[in-house]
C-alpha cells in the first residue's frame, strides 16, 4: 500500500482502496486502508427509545436514524430536527407501533414543509436537509 496523508490529497480524489492513511494511537502509529475508513464511516448511528406514553424527543448531533418501540399505539408524540445539520444530511424515522398524532419540529431557523402528523407501525420517513434554505425535504 502506498503511504498517502490527507492533507496531501485532491478534494474528489478517486480512491483506490489500498491506500494507507497513518493515524497516531496512544503514541503508535497504525495504517488504515481507504476500505477500512469507508467501513467505518458508511456505519449507521441510530437512536433507539421505548416511549411509554406521550413522548418529547430530540434528536442528536450525528445521529441518522430514531427508531421508536413502544409497547402499544402511542396517541400523542414529538420530535425535534437535530439543531445543527449539515447540507446533504439525511434523518430517518420509524416506529415498530401507531403513533397517531406526531408533531414533527424543525429545530431553531428551520422549516419542514410537509411534514407527516401521524406514523404508522413499520413504515417509516427519510428527511434530507438542505441548508442553502435551512429547510427538512421528506425524500421517503
Amino acid at each position: 500500500m502506498a503511504n498517502v496523508k490527507i492533507s496531501g490529497m485532491t478534494v474528489g480524489a478517486t480512491l483506490a482502496g489500498t491506500e494507507a492513511f497513518e493515524s497516531v494511537q496512544s503514541g503508535n502509529t497504525v495504517q488504515l486502508s481507504a476500505t477500512q475508513i469507508k467501513a467505518f464511516t458508511d456505519r449507521a448511528t441510530y437512536t433507539y427509545n421505548v416511549p411509554v406514553t406521550g413522548f418529547s424527543i430530540t434528536i442528536g448531533a450525528a445521529i441518522q436514524y430514531l427508531i421508536l418501540e413502544p409497547a402499544g399505539t402511542l396517541a400523542t408524540g414529538t420530535i425535534t430536527m437535530p439543531a445543527s445539520p449539515t447540507d446533504g444530511y439525511r434523518v430517518g424515522i420509524a416506529s415498530t407501533k401507531i403513533v397517531t398524532t406526531l408533531t414533527l419540529t424543525p429545530n431553531t431557523g428551520q422549516t419542514i414543509p410537509n411534514s407527516p402528523t401521524a406514523l404508522a407501525a413499520g413504515v417509516g420517513v427519510t428527511f434530507l436537509y438542505r441548508s442553502a434554505n435551512a429547510t427538512w425535504y421528506r425524500v421517503s
